[in-house]
This record gives C-alpha cells, structure tokens and sequence, in this order.
C-alpha cells in the first residue's frame, strides 16, 4: 500500500512556500557571477533585447555574426583574416603597416598622399591633371598620344638635347653641332664652323668661305668657285664674268 502524504505536515507546506517565494522569481536580471563561469550547452541560445555592456575582455573561439549596428570606440586588434563583404565607411585616420592588398575596384575621391614607394603592375590610368614635382623615372616605352608640352626646363634624349632658352630654341647632339633658331633664321652647325644658316637668305658655309642664295644672285664669298670637271680653254671658253654686276654669262 503506498504511503500518504500529509499535506498539513510542516515540512509540505515549508517546501511550498519557498515555491511560492522562489519559484517564480527571475535572479539572472540582476546576476553577478565572482571568479566563476557560466556555460550554455547543446545548442542553447542566449537573446539580448537591451544593452549588453563589457568592460573587460571579450574573448570568441567560434563565428560572430552580426546583422545591426556596431560601433566600436577604443583600440580593436584583428591578427587573423577578416572579411568585409559589405560598405565599409572610415570617417577617421586609418594607418595601414602591413601588406594592403585590394583585388576589386577601388575608388578614392579626397586627397591621397603617398610617402613611401608605390608599384603598379597593371594599367594605371590618369584621366584628370596630374602633377609630379620630384623626379620621374620611365624604364619601359612610353606612348604620347597627344602634345607635349614643356613650359621650362630642357629636354635630353641620350645625350640628344632640346632646351628652348639657348639661342631661341637649340638642337644640341650627342656627337657635337646642332640646330638653333632665333628671330627666324634657322642655323645647322657641325664641327669646324661649318654649316648652313636659313632666313631671308640661305647661307652654306665654313671656314672663311660662304655660298649665300638669295632671290637677286648666288654669291660666293671669301674663295673660288670650283665646279669638277670643267676647263678653261683660251679664245674658246662660252662663259663670260661681268666685272661691272658680278654676274657670270653663258655664250654660244
């Protein structure tokens, strides 16, 4: 026969008043766990709907996934992979000291200043002004497809110079003469003071000597003229020189 309970007895109706006490009560909205730990095992979920505070350290060995809002404001430490998939916006100062790598289309818009040694592998494409005060070293073909303009300064191609402040403008080669133009006229000069100068007159020159052509005669200065191949044969030559004009005639 199975034993009766009395339910008048007062151990029954201590245990139900601590029920009545204790059993309803929420002790975890104001908790504090000292030098312990607290575990939520097989699958169990923990749900915040109001502010979850940590003031020490946070320490995750799982995945952390979150969908709202998060805003961080003190110092933040990532020593493994950390994947952003979606915007990211960085309102403050941001000091990269490791490798930087960016797969994807990147888009700077403000003020971008860059200290220290930059390569590019691929295409690097300028569509706006661009401005380099330093010095500017190009080892591979470069392709102009448009003017280049050189507002001070000189030009030097392998010893091939180009520099428009000597004498109006001047070709200066590697091998010695050049080019030069001032006011027009145009002279190509050679070693020995050779030559030619072009303007309202066309002058071959060198040394001591000139052939000058202008649209009034072809003057020789400073020497004979000397054409090989011809002779001077008394009483039968057919080319008369004009003392009076200084002009050669041909007669038959």
């Amino acid at each position: 026969m199975a034993e009766k309970v009395d339910l008048q007895a007062s151990g029954v109706r201590a245990s139900q008043r601590q029920v009545s006490n204790y059993g309803t009560q929420t002790p975890l909205s104001s908790a504090a766990v000292d030098r312990g730990s607290t575990r939520w095992l097989n699958g169990s979920n923990v749900e915040i709907d109001g502010l979850l505070s940590v003031s020490g350290t946070l320490s995750g060995g799982g995945d952390f996934d979150w969908t709202g809002g998060f805003t961080q404001s003190g110092p933040s430490t990532f020593t493994g992979s950390v994947d952003l998939n979606g915007p990211v916006e960085v309102a403050g100062d941001t000091n990269v000291t490791g490798t930087f790598t960016v797969t994807g289309p990147t888009s700077l818009e403000g003020v971008t200043e860059i200290v220290g040694d930059t390569t590019v592998t691929g295409t690097f494409d300028v569509d706006g002004p661009m401005t380099t005060t330093g010095t500017l070293d190009v080892e591979g073909v470069t392709t102009l497809k448009n003017d280049l303009n050189v507002t001070t300064g000189k030009i030097v191609a392998a010893g091939l110079t180009i520099d428009p402040a000597v004498d109006g403008g001047s070709v200066i080669f590697a091998g010695g003469g050049g080019m030069q133009g001032v006011g027009g006229v145009t002279a190509v000069k050679g070693f020995g003071n050779a030559g030619l100068i072009t303007g309202t007159t066309a002058s071959l020159f060198a040394v001591g000597v000139s052939l000058d052509v202008s649209s009034a005669a072809v003057t020789v200065n400073g020497g004979p003229l000397r054409v090989p191949g011809m002779t001077f044969q008394a009483g039968g030559a057919n080319v008369r020189y004009d003392a009076s004009t200084g002009q050669l005639y041909y007669t038959t």
